[in-house]
């Protein structure tokens, strides 16, 4: 019998459907965490191992990205010049070396080289005609127009040879550590390498400038010679960062590239100076 909805009366239920036994019930809850994950590190990212080969940049070994050349106009190159040797002495690393190589050219390396080595050799020639001038005085007059000439001459002579020596020792030992740098699978150009190394020659220079001036006094003078072989040793230090910044090589090769060259020039000025030595002497003891 049907219901009348015009009838009133109570709406007959609807007879509930059985539960579908293959339907996959609702969960009231969502699952657990799983409880086998993999744990968290406590002790962070692992560290990075120190004996991987070096990463290479653009056929460059080394831990170094490939040089931009983005050389400066040179007044702005002079103007930045006390800023990098102030870089290149108090932090000193190949890395420092190698983010300078950037703004290598041929026009700043030849004024610092130029400038520093003309102004020393100005500096030498009136500090040791002040030096002739105080051995002249206590002379017997008529000896003094004598000395004085000499002294001139002497100091002449003698600021030529400091300015043919600095420019030339530069280019030599440059060239040969540039060499051997080269046997020793170097990546960097002449450039590069001259122009990291003069970073340290426009310091060592303007020290030596320095102390040549105050070298007119007697006692200052041995304080400032202990100060020049110190800062001699701190540039050959120096001069090894920068190998292997510009050549992308390890400690070992770039301080071999350095100290052997260095070490022959040294054994070379030490016969030199021994044998002009013993010629002077010849020579007097023959007037005599």
């Amino acid at each position: 019998m049907s219901w009348d909805p015009n009838q009133g009366g109570q709406v007959p239920q609807q007879p509930t459907p059985p539960p579908n036994p293959y339907e996959t019930p609702a969960s009231p809850t969502p699952p657990p965490a799983n409880p086998y994950g993999p744990p968290v590190n406590p002790y962070g990212q692992p560290p990075v191992n120190p004996y991987m080969p070096p990463t290479y940049y653009g056929g460059q070994p080394g831990p170094y990205p490939p040089v931009m050349a983005t050389p400066l106009p040179l007044e702005q190159a002079l103007r930045e010049l006390p800023r990098q040797y102030m870089r290149v002495i108090s932090h000193p690393s190949a890395e420092t070396f190698a983010q300078e190589l950037g703004k290598a050219s041929w026009d700043i390396i030849w004024v610092q080289l130029l400038g520093l080595s003309v102004l020393y050799a100005i500096i030498t020639f009136f500090t040791r005609l002040a030096s002739s001038a105080l051995l002249a005085s206590i002379l017997p007059s008529a000896y003094r127009a004598l000395a004085s000439s000499a002294s001139v001459a002497g100091s002449l002579l003698s600021s030529l040879i400091s300015l043919i020596l600095l420019v030339g020792s530069f280019f030599i030992l440059q060239g040969l550590i540039y060499l051997l740098a080269r046997a020793f699978k170097g990546q960097g150009s002449f450039l590069q390498q001259c122009y990291s190394s003069m970073l340290i020659y426009g310091p060592l220079l303007t020290l030596f400038i320095i102390c040549s001036i105050i070298g007119i006094i007697p006692f200052v003078s041995i304080l400032g010679l202990i100060v020049e072989i110190i800062a001699l040793i701190y540039a050959l230090v120096l001069l090894v960062f920068a190998t292997m910044g510009s050549q992308r090589l390890q400690g070992g090769p770039a301080s071999a590239a350095v100290l052997i060259p260095t070490g022959g020039l040294l054994l070379l000025a030490c016969c030199g100076a021994t044998i002009l030595a013993a010629m002077i002497a010849a020579s007097l003891n023959s007037t005599y």
